[in-house]
């Protein structure tokens, strides 16, 4: 072990003995020359590197042809979920396999969130398939999808939203499915285990909530002056302060996040760390997924074939393979597999087991990106702040865990609107307005993470906006477009091909109109006036169009529509997957993450995903009468 690995481990084993204690992050100094370098894409995620954390799962490589009970694939918001519920019961041993890294404590600092989405190391680094009706003003009319590549998944990459979603989402799932079990009503139940609910400064009803969960929501350790008249605007239009997590969505609040103590609470943190005594709960990192195997005779999955290092690796499961590598990568497991289109596989050489229609049903959220508004006020905080060595948001932080750092990309309030009515309001919102004191897709460092192109990044920069900002991002909740993944080829290493479809559908594009002008709306209102907000000329190449006009948003739409990383839908529930997501035509492989919504959530999706975990695993437990 070298010195600084050495003196990190005694620091980090000093410091993080115990979960009262804040996650170790170095100096001031070290912290700011790593934050530079994860700004530049190039921080290296090692323990020789940075300060790690000592409460990460072992990592161990198991031996060829070993057997466990329980095999998860991904160890994301669902798959750490399963993975710490079934290993709960003494007598079942679970292999976890993820094909990521370490979560370092630097990953868990909320500000810097988007950052993260610059690093190969653990970003995934898909992209949609060029287009000529969206995603324009992007990088070769690309749309980046960054996906978390470690453990924690994209409960480490997220901006720590914490969204359970519309009543009706659920009640929509359990009619499609024909399943009671998937209504609001049952589902309350593990929307309440999963959680330990800690927001302050709104109404709470009690008896929606639970305080004993393992997954912390918060209320953020530091309110902006903008966040506080975005909340007065909404008020001023009718809009009620609201627990949008509570008997109804509705209206206004500060952000509900997954922090603790002005940490990151991810996944990981939250159902892995407390299992990492349990001698029946194994670990593989670093372990690329290339197969399920499954016995072409019974149509029974019994086993994973995968990649770790220069080894092929066969694991046996006796009981059951269950999938949970996300939106993207389960359909792509499930296809190299042999289950999928069976043309479309056919012509790659894959050998057929089940031809179903994997991969389909694509759904995402996006939201517009140009709303861009000027302040008198200098409370708008930027990036590279945190270089500059006089800056004490660094310090700050480290001592106290308040400051900007703490909130998750500068995202600090949002409300639930509905365009459609001309008071915005309704018990079924259409819109989600994202409110943030940034200077958002402007922003030297966060247009990258977004893909702006050269061509755009180069003039935004020219403007040298030096007056403060905020933006809004409109956000369609319930998309009518629909989009599907394909295989690139046969190659487990290789990228399955995105359609997203965005804007297919033409409901689509009025909603998110609707949405841009109820910000102008919000933009004008005695709150934002106090600080004399001005719309801010944003380039777009929509001036052949008259302002304001229906055409000229549609064309700014299509220019710069940015996912809000809600990939769902792509291994639909009651179509490839039973109601228990048991792969429908074969036996022991069961599908539990994102990919399973028969339709999107109301809502940013990771708290309904780690329900989904919860509740499949207690079916697991009762199928096999593990309890």
């Amino acid at each position: 072990m070298g010195t600084y690995k050495m003196v990190s481990f005694i620091i980090c084993l000093a410091i993080t003995s115990s979960y009262a204690h804040r996650l170790y992050l170095g100096t001031s100094d070290s912290l700011r020359k790593n934050i530079a370098d994860l700004f530049q894409g190039k921080l290296n995620f090692t323990d020789s590197s940075i300060p790690f954390n000592v409460e990460e799962l072992e990592d161990i490589t198991p031996e060829y042809d070993s057997e466990y009970d329980f095999i998860v694939i991904g160890a994301g918001s669902a798959g750490a979920t399963i993975a710490s519920r079934l290993s709960e019961e003494k007598k079942t041993n679970v292999l976890l396999i993820e094909a990521g890294g370490k979560e370092y404590p630097i990953m868990d600092i909320p500000r810097i969130a988007g950052a993260l989405q610059l690093n190969a190391q653990i970003n995934w680094m898909y992209e949609t398939e060029s287009s000529d009706k969206f995603c324009l003003g992007l990088t070769n009319s690309k749309c980046k999808w960054p996906r978390g590549k470690v453990m924690g998944g994209n409960s480490v990459f997220n901006y720590m939203l914490a969204t359970r979603g519309n009543k009706r989402d659920f009640d929509g799932w359990a009619k499609s499915t024909g399943d009671a079990s998937w209504s609001y009503k049952n589902m309350l139940t593990y929307l309440k285990k999963l959680e330990n609910y800690r927001v302050e400064g709104i109404e709470v009803d009690d008896e929606l909530h639970n305080k004993k969960g393992p997954l912390y929501i918060s209320s953020a350790p530091y309110k902006t002056k903008l966040a506080e008249a975005f909340i007065e605007a909404n008020e001023e239009l009718g809009l009620p302060m609201n627990d949008y997590n509570g008997q109804e969505q509705m209206g206004v609040c500060y952000m509900q996040s997954n922090v603790k103590d002005g940490e990151r609470w991810s996944a990981n943190r939250a159902y892995l760390y407390p299992a990492r005594f349990r001698k029946n709960l194994f670990l593989t990192r670093n372990s690329h997924v290339n197969k399920i195997l499954i016995d072409e005779n019974t149509k029974t999955a019994y086993g994973v074939q995968f990649t770790k290092g220069d080894k092929n690796i066969i694991v046996r499961a006796k009981k059951e393979v269950i999938l949970s590598a996300g939106a993207i990568n389960s359909p792509q497991i499930l296809m190299l597999s042999g289950i999928g289109p069976a043309k479309h596989l056919g012509d790659l050489g894959i050998h057929v087991i089940r031809n179903a229609p994997v991969g389909e049903n694509l759904m995402d959220h996006i939201a517009y990106g140009g709303l861009l508004f000027k302040v008198n006020d200098s409370a708008t905080y930027t990036e590279e702040n945190l270089l500059d060595p006089n800056d004490p948001t660094i310090e700050t932080y480290i001592t106290k865990r308040n400051g900007s750092l703490g909130i998750g990309t500068g995202f600090e309030a949002l409300s639930y609107i509905d365009v459609d009515n001309e008071k915005l309001l309704s018990n079924e919102p259409n819109v989600e307005l994202l409110f943030a004191g940034i200077k958002g897709m402007v922003d030297p460092i966060l247009s990258i993470a977004l893909g702006v192109s050269d061509e755009y990044r180069n003039r935004f920069l020219a403007e040298n906006i030096t007056q403060s900002v905020w933006t809004i991002w409109p956000m369609i909740m319930n998309p009518k477009s629909r989009g599907k993944l394909l295989l690139q080829s046969k190659d487990p290493n290789a990228k399955p091909k995105l359609y997203p479809n965005y804007l297919d559908h033409p409901d689509d594009i009025k909603i998110l109109i609707g949405g841009i002008r109820a910000v102008i709306r919000l933009s004008k209102t005695k709150a934002f006036q106090r600080y004399g907000s001005e719309m801010h000329d944003v380039h777009l190449p929509c001036n052949k169009f008259q302002f304001d006009s229906d055409a000229y948003w549609e064309c700014a739409i299509r220019t710069f529509p940015f996912t809000i990383y809600h990939q769902s839908g792509t291994c639909k529930m009651g179509r490839e997957t039973d109601e228990t997501a048991v792969v429908i035509g074969v036996k022991g492989l069961r599908v539990a993450d994102a990919s399973i919504m028969p339709k999107i959530v109301s809502a940013h999706p990771h708290i309904p995903i780690v329900a989904i975990g919860e509740k499949i695993s207690e079916q697991i437990k009762q199928e096999w009468r593990l309890e």
